[in-house]
């Protein structure tokens, strides 16, 4: 029991927790008691209660301890999930906690939301060190730790609290500070969720589920969740303790990362570049008075997923390890397997190359100018590619220490991410273009395949036997093997489409993977092995691109999003405003006063027609005015001209639209196709029709049987 009272000695009040006459006759309680106040009286931390005495008074043993003057964790969050700030802001504290008593060798086996006190100024606390266990300290050294004396545990012994155990907890296994990450999991999965990850009818059930089930997906349960906070929970709440941190300090880092980072890492849109214009397309004089601007929001994030061919039912678990907002280029495996080295363009940068690992949310800078990662060896050289990388064919080789150093130009011609080392580190792969021709070499000089398609991103195989690289002809792509003595050339896989990245070995060398997309389908990530036959890894949202693959399997994949955004700046406002109304708004006209917009919806939101919307620029909701693409707004803003699209045996036609009240009216219906859509420029005046008129032939068919007729909208 728990009392608060004042202390004259100390001037102070304190919360007394007492242990009665009857219990304190029992020596294991007796002693888990005085435990309880030498774990805690050891530490000397802001977020570990303060222990200032420990006595006996009439037969009654207690603890004089720090009073805190606020509410548990479980009354915060018995209601709602906490909110995301909150949640995070008190988890940081708790794990900068967990991480002093784990340096000193202390683990608290029984930590729940009951034992985290949060005061009124938002100081956090951690409670009940009654189970504490001394084991091998973090830092190796127990120097000036004062010794916990304690009954001994046996293994097959169960202590904790049935909901917050460890899987080796409840097995009754013997455990370490990694058993508190777990219990320190489930309760951020709580305060951010609502829920309990392991609830079950009886605690014998609870603890099966702790052991062998997995909890229901936190981005299931409350999507708001930023994606960083979500993959430390996932790894806090790991079955196997070596799959959590090797250190609770690094996890406090982690989450401190994060919490400084919030207002980035929460934001679906990752990066804001400009998109082209059409090239020759001109602009009104409204339109540019209005200001408005098509704007593309390019997501970029390089995400490392351990993955199992053994285990195909099991889904992969990603772990995100960029944040900024920019566009990722090239990514590879250092031979250490953990430090990553990446291309990226991020928002008003210049293409630089960045090193990072999966324990630092932080990437290092390399200083070399416009240059992305090809390949690194296993002696730690980089094989650069120097130059803008969307000009296949004029990017330069160039090698550079890992460990930093300046960059060695070697091999002019080299075609974007088409250059491997061998194993020995010494030898190199590489395709170049010349006289029209790709040409694959190994090592550097020695031509083994070449072809008039376009040849790109060799990878050797583990044994070093075989070259597996990419042949493209035109939209179709083809995966293709060949040994390095230039003989066997074999076509694996032929006819993908919107291939990305690169083929990667399986480390075992029976498999090739990549990412690409079949017709009607999402970007995937494919395995196919030796003899051609494939199957899915996995399957997801936006743009897939897969870079390399560990010796241990894991592998790294860019994952793109790309949002077209429509924005401007309108008449009285000083700020631009979003006008874009689902996920694909291209603007084709706009009113004289800048206060009427039409648009076409070409994303996903629109299905497989565009659409024509209209809307006023003071950000009233969109209106959807029919099927097709628009083309121009009438001077008196009553019509909106559109082209509908073919289908159902029929061609494509001309369109008027009515803004206002009153029937659409079919202008053609004849028009194989429509080179419309841009705005016209006052030389290429395009004049509404008349009720009645339509269009005629400008020019006579070219010949029998040519079914085309030239016409002119008058």
């Amino acid at each position: 029991e728990v009392y608060r009272a004042r202390d004259p000695r100390l001037g102070r009040e304190v919360a007394l927790k007492v242990l009665p006459a009857e219990v304190s006759q029992d020596p294991e309680r007796l002693s888990r008691f005085e435990q309880e106040a030498r774990a805690a009286s050891a530490l000397n931390h802001p977020n570990i209660i303060t222990i200032y005495e420990v006595g006996a008074a009439d037969s009654m043993a207690f603890i004089a301890m720090e009073l805190v003057d606020g509410k548990t964790l479980r009354e915060l969050s018995a209601s709602d999930p906490l909110p995301v700030r909150r949640a995070i802001g008190i988890a940081v504290q708790v794990a900068e906690g967990l991480a002093k008593a784990h340096g000193v060798g202390i683990v608290h086996r029984d930590l729940k939301p009951e034992n985290v006190m949060v005061s009124k100024d938002g100081y956090v606390k951690i409670l009940d060190f009654g189970l504490a266990k001394l084991v091998e300290p973090e830092s190796g050294e127990v120097s000036g730790m004062p010794t916990i004396a304690r009954p001994e545990t046996h293994p097959g012994t169960v202590l904790g609290t049935v909901g917050y155990m460890s899987p080796e907890q409840a097995s009754g296994l013997s455990l370490d500070f990694r058993s508190d990450q777990f219990s320190f999991g489930s309760i951020l999965y709580e305060i951010t969720s609502g829920q309990k990850p392991f609830t079950r009818k009886t605690a014998a059930e609870t603890m099966s589920a702790i052991i062998r089930d997995e909890p229901e997906p936190l981005a299931r349960l409350r999507p708001e969740v930023p994606p960083p906070l979500r993959w430390i929970i996932e790894r806090c709440m790991a079955k196997d303790p070596e799959e959590r941190y090797a250190s609770t300090r690094d996890l406090a880092r982690d989450l401190a990362g994060v919490r400084d980072h919030i207002s980035e890492v929460s934001s679906g849109a990752e990066a804001l570049i400009a998109a082209p214009g059409r090239p020759g397309r001109q602009l009104t004089t409204g339109l540019i008075a209005a200001g408005l601007v098509l704007a593309s929001l390019l997501a970029g994030a390089m995400v490392a997923v351990k993955l199992s061919k053994r285990a195909p039912a099991q889904a992969p678990t990603f772990h995100r390890l960029t944040f900024r907002s920019g566009v990722i280029a090239n990514a590879r495996f250092a031979p250490d397997g953990q430090t990553i080295v990446y291309g990226a363009r991020w928002v008003e940068e210049r293409l630089r190359l960045y090193a990072t690992r999966p324990d630092s949310p932080e990437s290092r800078p390399f200083d070399f100018p416009l240059s992305d990662i090809l390949a690194i060896s296993s002696s730690g050289e980089m094989a650069l590619l120097m130059g803008e990388r969307d000009q296949p064919g004029r990017g330069t080789l160039a090698l550079a220490p890992l460990s930093g150093g300046a960059a060695r130009e070697v091999v002019l011609g080299v075609r974007y991410a088409s250059a491997d080392w061998a194993a020995d580190g010494k030898r190199l792969a590489v395709v170049r273009a010349v006289d029209g021709k790709s040409l694959l070499e190994f090592p550097i000089g020695t031509v083994i395949a070449e072809s008039a398609d376009i040849l790109r991103s060799p990878r050797i195989s583990p044994r070093g036997d075989r070259i597996a690289f990419f042949s493209q002809t035109g939209d179709s792509t083809s995966l293709e093997i060949v040994d390095t003595s230039g003989k066997g050339k074999k076509t694996l896989s032929k006819g993908w489409t919107n291939v990305s990245g690169v083929p990667c070995w399986s480390p075992d060398g029976s498999e090739i993977w990549m990412t690409a997309t079949e017709t009607g389908q999402l970007d995937a990530l494919y395995a196919i092995d030796l003899t051609g036959k494939r199957r899915l890894v996995t399957r997801v949202p936006g743009g897939l691109e897969l870079d390399d693959m560990s010796r241990d399997g894991r592998v790294l994949v860019a994952h793109h999003t790309l949002v077209r955004i429509l924005a401007g700046l309108v008449p009285g406002n000083e700020k631009e405003r979003d006008l874009s109304w689902l996920d694909g708004s291209v603007p084709a006209a706009l009113s004289p006063d800048g206060k009427t917009l039409v648009f076409t919806e070409i994303g996903e939101g629109s299905g497989a027609t565009p659409s024509v919307y209209l809307r006023k620029t003071d950000g009233s909701p969109a209106v959807k005015m029919g099927d097709g693409s628009a083309i121009a707004l009438s001077p008196d803003g009553r019509w909106v001209l559109a082209s509908f699209p073919s289908g159902g045996g029929k061609p494509a036609g001309l369109i008027l639209l009515p803004t206002g009240a009153g029937e659409s009216r079919v202008v053609n219906d004849r028009l194989v196709n429509f080179g419309g859509g841009s705005v016209p420029s006052r030389r290429e005046e395009l004049r509404f029709l008349r009720a009645g008129e339509g269009a005629r032939p400008a020019h006579p068919s070219p010949g029998p049987g040519s079914g085309t007729t030239a016409a002119v909208v008058s």
